[in-house]
């Protein structure tokens, strides 16, 4: 049976994976630490070690407001900013919204943290979210002929902005450094409220991952059960 791979972008979603790990089947992870080359190269080493299939799992912001913080979206197609689309596998994509009962959308990636006035153009395109993985999971996941699939949960509502800073904080590795967020607030203390609430925001989603990967188990929904 062929393990899947997974490209996500810090160590708390990977944390949200503890449930499946301990199991033989459990999937092979890169991480991404939020950087477009490191999400490339993460796909392009999980098709080279010859894995199954491959996830986008994680965090997204919402463009729609039907989407809250804390809600677990499957990603039916994905976009780009060229205008790409691209369609995830089928039998995958429903096993997913099935077991965790989340909704199928079309998800865009992006390589820049949008803000609210980005969020409102793309809702113009009838996209439900947007994350900073998917589109090269998508792309180069179809032109080696594997099937992938998208699981996120919501963290930033569609007229959340992120303060800069929170992105300087992201390692390569994906873990967090303090220093940027205290010089930020430093800086800008007016975005404190703002911190605060995407930390609430980002736990809901968390949870959300880890409550998800529970009922997946290992295959994530790559296998019917």
């Amino acid at each position: 049976m062929p393990r899947i791979g997974i490209i996500t972008g810090v160590k708390s979603e990977e944390a949200a994976l503890a449930p499946i790990m301990g199991d033989a089947a459990a999937p092979l992870i890169r991480l991404t630490g939020a950087r477009p080359a490191r999400a490339r190269a993460g796909t392009e080493e999980l098709i080279g070690l010859g894995v199954g299939g491959i996830l986008s799992f994680g965090s997204a912001g919402a463009v729609s407001a039907t989407h809250q913080p804390g809600d677990v979206l499957v990603g039916e197609f994905v976009t780009d900013d060229e205008g790409n689309r691209y369609q995830a596998d089928l039998g995958w994509t429903s096993r997913l919204a099935s077991i965790t009962g989340a909704d199928k959308v079309t998800i865009t990636g992006v390589d820049y943290v949008a803000n609210a006035v980005d969020k409102a153009r793309l809702a113009e395109q009838q996209i439900a979210a947007i994350d900073m993985e998917s589109h090269y999971v998508a792309k180069l996941a179809q032109d080696a002929g594997i099937p992938f699939a998208v699981l996120r949960a919501v963290v930033d509502p569609v007229q959340f902005d992120i303060p800069e800073y929170a992105l300087d904080a992201v390692r390569p590795d994906g873990s967090i450094s303090l220093l940027p967020v205290m010089a930020g607030v430093c800086v800008q203390p007016w975005t404190i409220g703002r911190l605060l609430d995407l930390n609430s925001y980002n736990k809901r989603a968390m949870e959300s991952l880890s409550g998800a990967a529970r009922v997946l188990g290992p295959g994530l929904g790559f296998f019917a059960l």
